[in-house]
């Protein structure tokens, strides 16, 4: 394992620290930038894109408790979103063949739809601003290296109830 490395004698000097408010700082203008393009051509939330985009990855339906670990959710969190979309006719709820006490999360052809709406703005966005900020071998390693820094905080982190 390796050593950190030494702590400048100042803390905003420190490229750890720099780091992650970088990281957090971009997330935060990502979030907001895409989230305004999903909504204005798909009306829908970032959030109900992201639930989207997982349950077009799990034709047979998904768990709530699997939205829950891949969102960073509570489960009452995710319950009121899922809530919130069956109202609006993109997913449905159905018992699981294997275990009646779980409850799938169904793409709807209405969700299936509005993802691809979604998708579409979110991609052309993406396109715009990264064609001009990264190369794309910067964009995968800075796809490797964020992967590999979600799962170690996995793995440090307690699951979310």
């Amino acid at each position: 394992m390796t050593q950190p490395a030494p702590s400048p004698e100042h803390p905003v000097e420190d490229p750890r620290i720099q780091a992650v408010g970088v990281l957090l700082n971009t997330s935060a203008l990502l979030e907001r930038f895409l989230g305004a393009a999903i909504q204005r051509e798909a009306g829908i939330s970032h959030s109900v894109f992201e639930v989207l985009l997982i349950l077009s990855g799990h034709p047979g339906g998904a768990p709530v408790g699997r939205l829950c670990e891949q969102l960073v959710l509570t489960s009452g969190g995710a319950t009121r979103l899922v809530d919130r979309m069956v109202e609006a006719g993109l997913v449905t709820r159905e018992p699981s063949a294997e275990d009646r006490r779980v409850q799938l999360v169904l793409l709807t052809e209405q969700g299936e739809r509005t993802l691809r709406r979604a998708a579409a703005a979110h991609t052309r966005e993406l396109d715009r601003v990264l064609a001009d900020a990264l190369a794309p071998g910067q964009a995968a390693a800075m796809v490797e290296g964020l992967d590999l820094l979600g799962r170690r905080l996995r793995e440090e982190l307690p699951p979310l109830r």
